[in-house]
């Protein structure tokens, strides 16, 4: 490996070879296009002694494992989860697998949800921002948080692959809308989870979206039932010291800190870090590449990790965004 310094990659994307050959069969092609999803099957995807070469060039310590394509159903979700979990069994020191479900069928999602944790022994679950029209806030979720919570269990949230409304023109699918179903999913989990799940420990893909320019108007909606907010001021902009008045911007800033925030899908851009940390603290930023997707490459995750050590914090900060963090929440040992 090129480096001693641990380095965990918390947005890796890994799909076993049999589900992605069994997936391009039935496709016919490079691509999955259906209602569900519009997804490259790029053969890194697959291709696992590919992504511990680029690990090894990079200096990656230790991937987190997870994917998008459960949203075609449970059978796809069991056959990820169980793929990636052979991975990790195979390769223990290098790779972290996370818990797939077909959230659109409630009952397979909670039976997989459990075998997961206590047949397959994953300790981390994988969430769309929106899967299908199930947004994250749906109480068909509930009963899910209430186990993943029972078993402190981390979750990654990852956009869709065709988020709702998106088009391709221009790339709009990938450089607006996933962010912005990322952004809108921060909002749910703000005002519709974390009040009822306050012990859940999300971690949001690219910096958070749109967070860093729209956390003031997430702060200045923020309403909880039981927020002692007048009748005629609900659903209107609270300016700041509104929301102090009503005890809002305190029990945000409580909540906001259950997030956590990967570095992925930036392309690198240095700004990108500074502007998340003018919106979270350094202990809640974790590093990850998006390989082999929107990061191609061992030198695209070398310029991605520069762009950490570039950030205006200080070394022990970057130490533990790169990886010191990530250990703690993933319990790697």
């Amino acid at each position: 490996m090129a480096s001693a310094e641990l380095i965990v990659d918390v947005h890796h994307h890994y799909m076993p070879a049999q589900l992605f050959d069994r997936l391009a069969a039935q496709a016919g092609g490079k691509r999955i296009v259906t209602k569900e999803i519009s997804l490259t099957l790029h053969p890194s995807r697959k291709d696992l002694d590919a992504h511990i070469k680029a690990m090894d060039e990079a200096g990656v310590t230790v991937s987190i494992l997870t994917d998008q394509v459960q949203v075609m159903g449970a059978d796809v979700a069991r056959a990820l989860n169980d793929g990636v979990c052979e991975v990790e069994k195979k390769h223990p020191s290098r790779f972290r697998s996370a818990i797939h479900m077909a959230i659109h069928e409630p009952q397979s999602a909670k039976r997989e949800l459990e075998r997961g944790i206590h047949e397959l022994g994953l300790r981390s679950v994988a969430l769309l921002a929106c899967h299908l029209d199930v947004q994250l806030d749906n109480p068909i979720m509930f009963p899910l948080y209430e186990i993943i919570q029972k078993n402190n269990l981390p979750i990654i949230i990852h956009p869709q692959s065709k988020p709702t409304g998106s088009e391709t023109t221009y790339s709009l699918d990938r450089c607006v809308f996933r962010p912005l179903e990322t952004t809108q999913a921060i909002v749910r989990i703000m005002n519709a989870v974390l009040p009822r799940y306050p012990e859940l420990r999300f971690i949001i893909p690219h910096l958070g979206g749109a967070a860093s320019s729209l956390k003031g108007r997430m702060m200045a909606f923020f309403e909880t039932d039981d927020a002692p907010i007048p009748a005629d001021m609900r659903g209107y902009l609270k300016t700041q010291n509104e929301q102090k008045k009503f005890g809002v911007t305190e029990r945000f800033e409580k909540l906001f800190q259950r997030l956590y925030f990967d570095t992925a899908g930036t392309g690198a851009w240095a700004p990108s870090m500074a502007a998340a940390l003018n919106i979270t603290t350094a202990d809640r930023i974790m590093f990850g590449s998006d390989y082999p997707l929107e990061c191609k490459s061992a030198a695209n995750i070398i310029e991605s990790i520069d762009m950490v050590r570039q950030a205006p914090c200080s070394s022990a900060d970057k130490s533990n965004i790169l990886g010191n963090t990530a250990a703690g929440v993933f319990n790697l040992k």
